[in-house]
């Protein structure tokens, strides 16, 4: 059972109102599942949005590479998630980067994040260097 399947679960078994407010002639359990399946498609396709930004440890950055220039930068989380009630849609996630480095992700620059691996960038082939055969001296003389 995915994560966004237990929150509909929780919030489905309490009889308290719902703090969102819902049209009446939407049903409110399909509400949430929608809600639901939105947080599993950003968790699937890599988006750091605050429900993300809570759970995930690992991020990868989309445009920046190592200085191989095919590996995607990696940094991980070093403390928890900060939020705000004033500014529920703002949040700051602290990050370790290499031995010394470290940072934050913010919701700035939260689209320059992956929060899965992203696939390397295709290493061009190697082209193999052909070596001269060596040159036999006596073939070079003229013949006698």
């Amino acid at each position: 059972m995915s994560k966004a399947n237990q929150i509909v679960d929780v919030l489905l078994e309490t009889d308290e109102q719902p703090g969102v407010n819902i049209e009446p002639d939407v049903n409110p359990e399909q509400y949430l599942h929608q809600y639901a399946d939105q947080i599993d498609k950003d968790a699937r396709e890599g988006k750091l949005t605050p429900q993300t930004a809570m759970t995930a440890n690992h991020f990868w950055h989309r445009e920046v590479t190592y200085s191989d220039g095919y590996r995607h930068y990696e940094v991980r989380r070093n403390g928890a998630t900060q939020t705000w009630k004033r500014r529920p849609g703002e949040f700051r996630i602290p990050i370790k980067i290499g031995f010394r480095g470290y940072g934050e992700i913010t919701h700035r620059d939260a689209a320059d994040w992956s929060t899965v691996p992203l696939p390397d960038k295709l290493r061009p082939e190697k082209v193999k260097k052909l070596k001269p055969k060596p040159i036999n001296p006596s073939s070079l003389m003229p013949p006698l």
